[in-house]
């Protein structure tokens, strides 16, 4: 298995936190469903990129497929194969040639521009995109405040 945070293994991990109230701070655990870029790739071609908890993934794909009407039975797809990357998963999978024709040509052409960003582009390289720089403000926020748009949520 590959060294990166995307492990095919896990759903989920956990990480300390700091629970705050008006007058105290508890330190604890959570644990933090995982997920991960998932790249669908059916006879060499990457059709979508979507984020997943990168575990069952091969029933995740035929789920896909089928809803979407990629394939009309599981008989239609195979090999199907996880295959990890440092940027997310692949799951690579052989589509029945006249069902692969039929999805090539009603391909998807625009990426998302809200959400998470991964809806619509096809392949995990197109995750690395450049970004302007962020800029930070010398702004503090009182707890407060934080505590009232929690609650408003």
């Amino acid at each position: 298995m590959l060294d990166h945070p995307y492990p095919a293994s896990g759903a989920h991990r956990s990480y300390g936190v700091e629970r705050r109230g008006t007058d105290s701070a508890i330190l604890g655990e959570d644990a933090v469903a995982e997920e991960a870029p998932v790249a669908l790739v059916y006879n060499g071609f990457s059709h979508a990129v979507m984020l997943a908890t990168p575990q069952d993934l091969e029933d995740f794909a035929l789920g896909f497929t089928l809803s979407e009407g990629i394939a009309a039975s599981a008989r239609e797809l195979h090999d199907i194969d996880v295959v990890e990357h440092a940027l997310g998963c692949e799951v690579r999978m052989a589509l029945a040639g006249e069902r692969f024709s039929a999805m090539r040509e009603r391909r998807r052409a625009l990426a998302g521009r809200t959400g998470c960003g991964l809806c619509g582009i096809e392949s995990l390289a197109q995750l690395q995109r450049a970004l302007p720089p962020a800029r930070l403000a010398d702004t503090a926020i009182h707890p407060g405040a934080l505590e009232r748009a929690q609650a408003e949520l």
